[in-house]
Protein backbone atom coordinates (compact mmCIF):
# COMPACT_ATOMS: atom_id res chain seq x y z
CA UNK A 1 0.00 0.00 0.00
CA UNK A 2 2.73 2.39 0.73
CA UNK A 3 4.83 1.62 -2.35
CA UNK A 4 1.56 2.70 -4.43
CA UNK A 5 1.11 6.14 -2.28
CA UNK A 6 4.75 6.86 -3.25
CA UNK A 7 4.55 6.00 -6.53
CA UNK A 8 0.86 7.72 -7.01
CA UNK A 9 2.98 10.71 -5.26
CA UNK A 10 5.45 10.63 -7.61
CA UNK A 11 3.30 11.00 -10.62
CA UNK A 12 1.04 13.76 -9.65
CA UNK A 13 4.59 15.05 -9.17
CA UNK A 14 6.12 14.31 -12.06
CA UNK A 15 2.95 15.79 -14.08
CA UNK A 16 3.17 18.82 -11.69
CA UNK A 17 6.62 19.35 -12.70
CA UNK A 18 6.02 19.18 -17.01
CA UNK A 19 2.85 21.66 -16.50
CA UNK A 20 5.19 23.91 -14.83
CA UNK A 21 8.10 23.85 -17.03
CA UNK A 22 5.77 23.98 -19.96
CA UNK A 23 4.91 27.18 -18.65
CA UNK A 24 7.82 28.84 -17.69
CA UNK A 25 8.88 27.71 -21.39
CA UNK A 26 6.41 30.05 -22.73
CA UNK A 27 6.76 32.65 -20.52
CA UNK A 28 10.87 32.77 -20.38
CA UNK A 29 10.24 32.33 -24.34
CA UNK A 30 8.01 35.71 -24.15
CA UNK A 31 10.77 37.36 -22.00
CA UNK A 32 13.11 36.97 -23.97
CA UNK A 33 11.14 38.62 -27.08
CA UNK A 34 10.13 41.63 -25.19
CA UNK A 35 14.25 42.08 -23.31
CA UNK A 36 15.52 41.76 -26.70
CA UNK A 37 13.23 44.33 -28.66
CA UNK A 38 12.95 41.49 -30.84
CA UNK A 39 10.36 42.58 -33.88
CA UNK A 40 9.25 39.59 -35.07
CA UNK A 41 5.60 38.63 -35.32
CA UNK A 42 4.80 36.63 -31.87
CA UNK A 43 2.60 33.52 -33.28
CA UNK A 44 0.92 31.45 -30.77
CA UNK A 45 0.06 28.06 -32.51
CA UNK A 46 -0.94 24.55 -31.36
CA UNK A 47 1.76 21.85 -30.66
CA UNK A 48 0.15 19.76 -33.42
CA UNK A 49 1.51 22.06 -36.49
CA UNK A 50 4.70 21.73 -34.81
CA UNK A 51 4.41 18.21 -34.68
CA UNK A 52 3.11 17.50 -38.24
CA UNK A 53 6.22 19.83 -39.46
CA UNK A 54 3.96 22.56 -41.20
CA UNK A 55 4.95 24.86 -38.72
CA UNK A 56 7.99 25.55 -39.70
CA UNK A 57 7.70 25.06 -43.43
CA UNK A 58 5.53 27.93 -43.06
CA UNK A 59 7.12 30.38 -41.02
CA UNK A 60 10.75 29.99 -43.05
CA UNK A 61 8.32 30.50 -46.57
CA UNK A 62 6.86 33.59 -45.27
CA UNK A 63 10.69 34.65 -43.76
CA UNK A 64 11.83 34.13 -47.21
CA UNK A 65 8.95 35.98 -49.22
CA UNK A 66 8.42 38.96 -46.77
CA UNK A 67 11.24 39.29 -44.79
CA UNK A 68 9.22 39.25 -41.88
CA UNK A 69 10.23 36.54 -38.78
CA UNK A 70 7.91 34.86 -36.78
CA UNK A 71 8.08 33.58 -33.36
CA UNK A 72 6.28 30.72 -32.62
CA UNK A 73 4.94 30.25 -28.91
CA UNK A 74 4.24 26.74 -28.98
CA UNK A 75 1.57 25.47 -26.70
CA UNK A 76 -2.07 23.81 -26.18
CA UNK A 77 -5.10 25.78 -27.61
CA UNK A 78 -6.18 26.57 -24.16
CA UNK A 79 -2.98 28.00 -23.27
CA UNK A 80 -2.52 29.99 -26.14
CA UNK A 81 -6.41 31.07 -25.44
CA UNK A 82 -4.83 32.37 -22.40
CA UNK A 83 -1.97 34.46 -24.21
CA UNK A 84 -4.32 36.01 -26.27
CA UNK A 85 -6.54 36.88 -23.14
CA UNK A 86 -2.99 38.34 -21.95
CA UNK A 87 -2.13 39.91 -25.03
CA UNK A 88 0.93 38.83 -25.23
CA UNK A 89 0.99 37.25 -28.97
CA UNK A 90 0.32 39.80 -31.86
CA UNK A 91 -1.95 36.36 -34.13
CA UNK A 92 -2.57 33.00 -33.27
CA UNK A 93 -3.82 29.55 -34.83
CA UNK A 94 -5.73 27.00 -32.62
CA UNK A 95 -8.04 24.34 -33.23
CA UNK A 96 -10.75 24.55 -30.25
CA UNK A 97 -13.87 26.04 -31.88
CA UNK A 98 -15.67 26.23 -28.93
CA UNK A 99 -12.88 28.32 -27.01
CA UNK A 100 -12.65 30.23 -30.08
CA UNK A 101 -15.87 31.35 -30.81
CA UNK A 102 -16.17 32.20 -27.08
CA UNK A 103 -13.35 34.48 -27.42
CA UNK A 104 -15.22 35.90 -29.98
CA UNK A 105 -18.34 36.22 -28.57
CA UNK A 106 -16.52 38.02 -25.55
CA UNK A 107 -14.96 40.49 -28.36
CA UNK A 108 -11.15 39.74 -27.55
CA UNK A 109 -10.49 38.64 -30.71
CA UNK A 110 -11.33 40.47 -34.02
CA UNK A 111 -11.88 37.71 -36.13
CA UNK A 112 -11.78 33.98 -36.68
CA UNK A 113 -11.33 32.40 -39.66
CA UNK A 114 -11.47 28.64 -40.52
CA UNK A 115 -8.09 27.93 -41.97
CA UNK A 116 -7.75 24.05 -43.03
CA UNK A 117 -8.86 20.60 -41.52
CA UNK A 118 -7.75 17.03 -40.95
CA UNK A 119 -9.02 14.65 -38.49
CA UNK A 120 -8.25 13.04 -34.92
CA UNK A 121 -7.78 9.02 -34.79
CA UNK A 122 -7.79 6.79 -31.89
CA UNK A 123 -4.49 4.52 -31.73
CA UNK A 124 -4.02 1.97 -29.62
CA UNK A 125 -1.72 -1.51 -29.43
CA UNK A 126 -1.83 -3.38 -32.33
CA UNK A 127 -3.78 -6.48 -30.38
CA UNK A 128 -6.11 -4.01 -29.24
CA UNK A 129 -7.59 -5.49 -26.01
CA UNK A 130 -10.84 -3.60 -26.10
CA UNK A 131 -11.62 -4.38 -29.70
CA UNK A 132 -12.10 -0.57 -30.30
CA UNK A 133 -11.64 -1.46 -34.39
CA UNK A 134 -15.37 -2.60 -34.04
CA UNK A 135 -16.64 0.09 -32.93
CA UNK A 136 -19.07 2.17 -34.94
CA UNK A 137 -18.55 5.35 -33.15
CA UNK A 138 -15.82 7.14 -30.89
CA UNK A 139 -17.84 6.75 -27.38
CA UNK A 140 -18.74 3.45 -28.28
CA UNK A 141 -14.56 2.83 -28.99
CA UNK A 142 -14.01 4.81 -25.42
CA UNK A 143 -16.38 3.17 -23.26
CA UNK A 144 -14.81 -0.26 -24.16
CA UNK A 145 -11.73 0.99 -23.32
CA UNK A 146 -12.92 1.68 -19.95
CA UNK A 147 -14.52 -1.34 -19.77
CA UNK A 148 -11.87 -3.52 -20.19
CA UNK A 149 -10.08 -1.02 -17.80
CA UNK A 150 -7.24 -0.61 -20.80
CA UNK A 151 -4.65 2.47 -20.04
CA UNK A 152 -5.84 5.37 -21.67
CA UNK A 153 -3.16 8.76 -22.40
CA UNK A 154 -4.72 11.72 -22.06
CA UNK A 155 -3.04 15.57 -22.82
CA UNK A 156 -4.79 16.37 -19.98
CA UNK A 157 -3.67 20.21 -21.29
CA UNK A 158 -7.21 22.01 -22.32
CA UNK A 159 -5.68 21.80 -25.86
CA UNK A 160 -7.81 21.04 -28.82
CA UNK A 161 -6.88 17.38 -28.60
CA UNK A 162 -7.82 17.15 -24.99
CA UNK A 163 -11.20 19.15 -25.65
CA UNK A 164 -12.40 16.61 -28.03
CA UNK A 165 -11.50 13.93 -26.06
CA UNK A 166 -13.52 14.91 -23.39
CA UNK A 167 -15.91 15.74 -25.67
CA UNK A 168 -16.51 12.13 -26.72
CA UNK A 169 -15.84 10.89 -22.75
CA UNK A 170 -19.28 12.66 -21.79
CA UNK A 171 -20.65 10.80 -24.83
CA UNK A 172 -19.83 7.80 -23.84
CA UNK A 173 -21.05 8.81 -20.23
CA UNK A 174 -18.19 6.56 -18.75
CA UNK A 175 -14.42 7.58 -17.59
CA UNK A 176 -11.46 5.14 -17.16
CA UNK A 177 -10.49 4.70 -13.75
CA UNK A 178 -7.98 6.89 -12.07
CA UNK A 179 -4.89 4.04 -12.21
CA UNK A 180 -5.75 3.65 -16.20
CA UNK A 181 -6.12 7.06 -16.91
CA UNK A 182 -2.64 8.62 -17.37
CA UNK A 183 -2.37 12.34 -18.30
CA UNK A 184 0.51 13.76 -19.49
CA UNK A 185 0.43 18.01 -19.50
CA UNK A 186 2.34 17.64 -22.14
CA UNK A 187 2.26 18.00 -26.59
CA UNK A 188 1.03 15.69 -28.49
CA UNK A 189 4.51 13.68 -29.78
CA UNK A 190 5.45 13.25 -26.12
CA UNK A 191 2.17 11.79 -25.16
CA UNK A 192 2.65 9.23 -28.06
CA UNK A 193 5.74 8.53 -26.54
CA UNK A 194 4.23 7.74 -23.23
CA UNK A 195 1.01 5.81 -24.84
CA UNK A 196 3.76 3.00 -26.57
CA UNK A 197 5.11 3.09 -23.22
CA UNK A 198 2.18 1.98 -21.27
CA UNK A 199 0.57 0.12 -24.56
CA UNK A 200 -2.21 2.15 -24.31
CA UNK A 201 -4.76 3.68 -26.17
CA UNK A 202 -4.91 7.54 -27.11
CA UNK A 203 -6.46 10.41 -29.07
CA UNK A 204 -4.02 11.98 -32.09
CA UNK A 205 -4.62 14.57 -34.47
CA UNK A 206 -3.75 12.48 -38.21
CA UNK A 207 -0.70 15.12 -38.86
CA UNK A 208 1.19 14.51 -35.93
CA UNK A 209 0.93 10.66 -35.93
CA UNK A 210 2.30 10.09 -39.48
CA UNK A 211 5.06 12.30 -38.52
CA UNK A 212 6.04 10.25 -35.30
CA UNK A 213 8.35 7.60 -35.99
CA UNK A 214 8.62 5.39 -33.20
CA UNK A 215 5.39 3.38 -33.15
CA UNK A 216 6.66 1.18 -31.10
CA UNK A 217 3.31 -1.65 -32.07
CA UNK A 218 0.85 1.20 -31.90
CA UNK A 219 -1.39 1.58 -34.54
CA UNK A 220 -4.61 3.08 -36.15
CA UNK A 221 -7.75 1.30 -34.85
CA UNK A 222 -10.59 3.97 -35.48
CA UNK A 223 -11.41 6.78 -37.98
CA UNK A 224 -14.17 8.65 -38.50
CA UNK A 225 -13.50 11.74 -40.32
CA UNK A 226 -17.20 12.89 -40.10
CA UNK A 227 -17.42 12.26 -36.22
CA UNK A 228 -13.66 13.28 -34.95
CA UNK A 229 -12.84 16.27 -37.07
CA UNK A 230 -9.97 18.69 -35.99
CA UNK A 231 -10.74 22.29 -37.48
CA UNK A 232 -7.88 24.74 -37.26
CA UNK A 233 -8.64 28.37 -37.20
CA UNK A 234 -6.57 32.00 -37.61
CA UNK A 235 -7.32 34.32 -34.75
CA UNK A 236 -7.16 38.21 -35.28
CA UNK A 237 -6.41 39.98 -32.56
CA UNK A 238 -6.97 43.43 -31.52
CA UNK A 239 -4.91 46.37 -31.29
CA UNK A 240 -1.44 44.20 -31.92
CA UNK A 241 1.82 46.23 -33.02
CA UNK A 242 3.26 45.88 -36.00
CA UNK A 243 -0.33 45.58 -37.28
CA UNK A 244 0.83 45.99 -41.13
CA UNK A 245 3.27 43.09 -40.94
CA UNK A 246 0.44 40.50 -39.15
CA UNK A 247 -2.11 41.53 -42.16
CA UNK A 248 0.43 40.54 -44.77
CA UNK A 249 0.89 36.94 -42.46
CA UNK A 250 -2.76 36.46 -42.29
CA UNK A 251 -3.30 37.18 -46.15
CA UNK A 252 -0.61 35.19 -46.88
CA UNK A 253 -2.39 32.08 -44.95
CA UNK A 254 -5.23 32.46 -46.12
CA UNK A 255 -5.27 33.89 -49.57
CA UNK A 256 -1.93 33.82 -50.56
CA UNK A 257 1.53 31.38 -50.67
CA UNK A 258 0.55 29.69 -47.29
CA UNK A 259 -2.99 28.69 -48.62
CA UNK A 260 -0.90 26.47 -51.74
CA UNK A 261 1.91 25.40 -49.05
CA UNK A 262 -1.11 23.77 -46.41
CA UNK A 263 -2.64 22.41 -49.51
CA UNK A 264 0.25 20.56 -51.02
CA UNK A 265 1.82 19.51 -47.61
CA UNK A 266 2.50 16.15 -48.00
CA UNK A 267 3.50 13.36 -45.09
CA UNK A 268 4.77 9.74 -46.35
CA UNK A 269 3.19 11.24 -49.59
CA UNK A 270 -0.09 11.54 -48.29
CA UNK A 271 -1.86 15.55 -48.58
CA UNK A 272 -2.97 16.47 -44.15
CA UNK A 273 -4.53 19.41 -44.35
CA UNK A 274 -7.81 20.75 -46.46
CA UNK A 275 -9.87 23.30 -46.51
CA UNK A 276 -12.52 23.33 -43.84
CA UNK A 277 -15.84 22.95 -44.39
Amino acid sequence: MRAEILLSSLAMNNMTFKRLFYSFTISLCLLMTACTNDPALKLGVTTTLEDSGLLSVLVDAFKKEHNISIKPIIAGSGQIHELIRRGDIDTAITHDPSGEKKLLAESIIAKRTELMQNDFLIIGPTDDPAHIKLSLTPDEAFEKIAYVKAPFVSRADQSGTHQMEQYWWQQANTLPSEKNYIKTGTGMGATLAITAEHKGYTLVDRGTWLQFANKQGLTTLFEAPELLPNRYSLLSLKNVLNSDHVSQWENWLTEGTGRTIISNYRINNQPIFFDSQ
